[in-house]
């Protein structure tokens, strides 16, 4: 079957490696593989391989060649995952305790609301007067002050403070930060105040990036020279050199909510811009060529990746634009050498030099969806742009613009809705918009930036700047407020990504080889679609459980039945504690919509549970919210028995006062209260033998009811 597919294969040496190579980045991350048998597995497969070959090489019927194949794609597989192994970071032994630290700062500084943010590549740690090496990366947040606006990237620093492991909330569904941040190398965070640290050198970071930190410095520095400011410059920055931290969370959710957010992170779209008026203007030197070589070719290659790697160093060298620059740099020079060269080996050759290098990147949102797109731009724009024959030259210039961000929708689709759970419904008025501006903005910035040491012009070009960024926003704006602008809060989940990718590919396959299997395999995967889909539904709604969310300094005790109920302090409950808190989770239950419920409330009734006051009765499960002391104001001959008793608000009282009143199966200590004091209740619990549960330390508790 796919006879075509597999013969195409063949031709493209780099899309047969990228497969099992990402099969065993995938394996080694989810089910860790023990490599001490690495070595003797390695050398039995390429002896088996070697074997292989030598007996059945020149037979007649060499039926055996598969079987070389399965050893070649398992070694290729077990090198994924060796990747992974070497790439994980080492172990960091010295969590919660007060040292001294020598590091290298990694990143530019950047402003928070109450600190200052930055990384550090930990070298040395002082541990009872023994200096020992390290090689860890660590989040810092420096007190405030003016003295930490002087520090760059490339300083090295000393500081003593505690190292704690980065937070993670471990609530249902909740996007795991602990778990990212580590796969990017990070094993822990850390506070430093004023006095506690001081600088030692002066560049010894990185060189390379050192330069382009530079020059994005001085791009922004050119910026604010010709009176760039407010909105228009944050997404001026954003657009040319990566950064995004001046941009307001209301201009952030136009982008998001009408279908631009793409274009405020430097990548592929932007590195594209510019290849495209780049290629444009060298095209003269395609013609300059021998009888049997086209040195022109050749020559313009080298210019093109020269400047698109120029590009990238100013805007910072972020992983994307590194990505892009790499992916472009590859295509670039495969059609120098050969007219004919294969674009999916060029895509697939540049992915596999990335993750060669982090393998992590892999579970990199932008990663995936960077390749998806442009895989998705290249298959099928050329398809969609022949579905309508447009003569009129700038009719088809929209045309083709209108395909590209219909095509890149179609392969980014399925991971933007799993991911954020969002889908644009203007998003093609919105490329048509804002990919010409966003041109258009790179360019005109490229020119104020090269002139910016000539008379007039370089004011000419920030006036003209500045009408486009407004222009851009405002558009933006007006598509984010057009009724149904956008679909948000919908539930996708694994399985939903599952079905929706690989139906895309089959959909693909059928386009390219028109075989009617392909149709049954479609239909087949719709069917198991609909189905699991279904059975996931009725399940969702069976589902009786109690939740209770770790959200810092608040309550948050959800019953989910027939309908979503939260009980908690709602006027500290805000859409934003919401978004970050229990949202993903009842999108995965299709569960958005929820019954507020006072803690305060004295009374309430419905199908699944009965409020009377501090009291909760669900099924056959009651429970007490103790969050005053007066509570406790009352004598009981027999002591009354609470399957689960809930402690909220740092109320002041003795695990021993309510084991007086009160027999229970468990303790729990929500995350509204102190860590000090859930420290003694815990200390009060395991002297009386109390069973607890504390939901900081532990994530959110979950009981089926």
């Amino acid at each position: 079957m796919y006879i075509g597919f597999i013969s195409s294969l063949k031709q493209l040496p780099f899309v047969r490696i990228i497969i099992p190579f990402i099969a065993g980045i995938t394996i080694q991350l989810f089910l860790p593989l023990n490599f001490s048998f690495f070595l003797p597995s390695v050398i039995f497969l390429i002896l088996i391989l070697i074997l292989t070959e030598v007996s059945f090489k020149g037979h007649k019927q060499y039926n055996y060649r598969f079987f070389s194949g399965i050893i070649l794609h398992l070694l290729i597989l077990i090198s994924g995952a060796k990747v992974v192994s070497i790439n994980t970071p080492e172990t960091f032994k010295y969590f919660d305790e007060k040292h001294t630290y020598i590091g290298v700062i990694t990143e530019p500084v950047s402003e928070k609301d109450n600190s200052y943010k930055t990384y550090v590549r930990l070298e040395y740690i002082s541990l009872n007067d023994t200096i020992i090496k390290l090689n860890n990366n660590l989040i810092i947040y420096f007190e405030k002050s003016e003295q930490i606006k002087q520090l760059s990237y490339g300083d090295e620093i000393i500081f003593n403070t505690v190292i704690n492991e980065i937070n993670s909330l471990k609530n249902p569904y909740e996007f795991n930060y602990k778990q990212f941040m580590y796969r990017k190398g990070f094993i822990g965070q850390a506070y430093i105040k004023n006095s506690k640290f001081e600088k030692l050198k002066s560049k010894q970071g990185n060189l390379i990036f050192e330069t382009a930190y530079n020059a994005g410095n001085f791009v922004e520095s050119i910026y604010k020279t010709y009176q760039i400011k407010n909105q228009e410059a944050a997404v001026l920055q954003a657009l040319t050199i990566g950064n995004k931290d001046d941009i307001d969370e209301a201009v952030k959710q136009s982008y998001v909510s009408s279908g631009a957010m793409h274009i405020l992170a430097v990548s592929g779209l932007h590195v594209g811009i510019i290849y495209v008026l780049l290629n444009f203007f060298f095209r003269f030197l395609d013609r300059l060529k021998t009888n049997r070589f086209s040195y022109g070719k050749i020559i313009k290659a080298i210019i093109l990746v020269t400047l698109l790697w120029a590009f990238a160093f100013i805007s910072g060298l972020s992983p994307s634009v590194r990505r892009a620059a790499l992916m472009f740099s590859f295509v670039i020079i495969g059609r120098a050498m050969n007219n004919k060269v294969n674009i999916y080996n060029s895509i697939a050759a540049s992915a596999f030099i990335l993750l060669l290098i982090n393998p992590m990147l892999i579970t990199e949102v932008g990663f995936q969806l960077s390749y998806a797109a442009v895989i998705s731009i290249v298959y099928f724009q050329p398809i969609i742009v022949n579905l309508i024959i447009v003569k009129n030259k700038f009719l088809y210039y929209f045309w083709s613009l209108t395909a590209v961000s219909i095509a890149a929708q179609i392969g980014t689709a399925p991971f933007s809705l799993f991911y954020f759970h969002i889908f644009p419904w203007y998003f093609i008025l919105t490329n048509i918009i804002v990919i010409p501006a966003a041109a258009i903005i790179i360019y005109a910035s490229f020119v104020l930036i090269l002139f910016s040491f000539a008379p007039v012009l370089p004011e000419i070009v920030a006036g003209f700047l500045n009408f486009t960024l407004k222009s851009l926003n405002y558009s933006v704006n007006f598509i984010e407020h057009l009724p149904f602008s956008s679909s948000q809060n919908i539930s996708f989940n694994f399985l939903d990504l599952f079905f929706s990718a690989f139906i895309i590919i089959f959909s693909g396959f059928f386009i390219a080889f028109k075989t009617k299997k392909t149709i049954f395999h479609i239909l087949l995967l719709l069917f198991f679609w609909i189905g699991f889909s279904t059975f996931n539904k009725v399940q969702n709604i069976k589902q009786q459980q109690l939740v209770i969310y770790n959200i810092k300094d608040n309550s948050a005790i959800n019953i989910i039945g027939d309908e979503n109920y939260l009980i908690a302090n709602h006027s500290q409950i805000t859409n934003e504690i919401i978004k970050y808190g229990p949202l993903n989770y009842w999108m995965n239950l299709n569960k958005t919509d929820y019954i507020p419920i006072e803690i305060s409330d004295t009374s309430y009734k419905c199908g699944i549970f009965e409020k009377i006051n501090n009291f909760l009765i669900l099924n056959d499960k009651t429970l007490l919210i103790i969050n005053n002391e007066n509570q406790l104001n009352f004598k009981s001959e027999n002591k009354l028995f609470i399957d689960i008793i809930i402690l909220t608000d740092n109320v002041p009282v003795k695990i021993e006062a309510i084991s007086d009143l009160f027999i229970t199966d468990l303790m729990i200590f929500d995350s509204s209260n102190k860590k000090f004091v859930v420290n003694r209740w815990e200390n009060e619990c395991e002297q009386l033998n109390q069973t607890y549960y504390t939901v900081y330390k532990n994530g959110a508790f979950q009981t089926d009811l």
